[in-house]
């Protein structure tokens, strides 16, 4: 009955007028809806719903499940993923306010996602998760994996990065804290020590 009576609101919300800024729906077989529907958007207008969604919580009132699974009936928040290309089959994860598709320090995460074979799979939520970790693994022990800790020496692209330090003096001398000049040691000058 209670599927019966949404649907007849739902066709008859094609048929809406808007009196005064309040929504006059047709009159149909649609029970006690128009009634819950007009208290709820009383409720939001007033910005009540969150508060009434979140009454009797926790200390700190921040778990927002029962607010965030209200506004998804209806596929909003799928809408919105699907716009910004957030679903599972385009980019993945996004958890920071602004249109920006997600964030790059998650892409060993969601390759797993993308791997013919795995991408259908039921258990990819999982096979991701063991996969991150044993690539996390791996990269954590390139330094002690013989070979692999080999590459820079091999391919010293590091060079091209640091070639304007190797002009630089080796053995350049700190002055003291106080401002003076540091006094030559002995041992720096071979004549006074009697090598020549």
């Amino acid at each position: 009955m209670q599927n019966k009576w949404a649907t007849n609101y739902n066709n008859a919300l094609a048929k809406v007028k808007f009196v005064g800024g309040v929504p006059v729906v047709p009159p149909a077989n649609d029970g006690p809806v128009p009634v819950m529907l007009a208290s709820e958007l009383a409720l939001a207008r007033s910005g009540a719903i969150d508060a009434d969604l979140l009454a009797q919580r926790q200390f700190y009132g921040t778990d927002y499940t029962k607010p965030l699974l209200f506004m998804e009936d209806g596929q909003y928040y799928a809408n919105l993923a699907s716009a910004q290309n957030l679903t599972g089959d385009q980019w993945g994860v996004m958890n920071e306010t602004g249109s920006y598709p997600g964030q790059p320090w998650l892409w060993l995460y969601q390759l797993w996602y993308h791997v013919p074979g795995w991408e259908n799979s039921a258990n990819i939520d999982l096979i991701a998760i063991y996969m991150t970790g044993l690539a996390t693994l791996l990269l954590l022990l390139v330094p002690f994996i013989p070979g692999l800790r080999d590459i820079p020496r091999w391919i010293p692209v590091h060079r091209l990065i640091w070639r304007g330090q190797e002009a630089l003096p080796a053995t350049a001398t700190a002055a003291p804290p106080d401002g003076t000049s540091a006094a030559p040691r002995q041992e720096d000058h071979p004549a006074s020590s009697g090598q020549a």
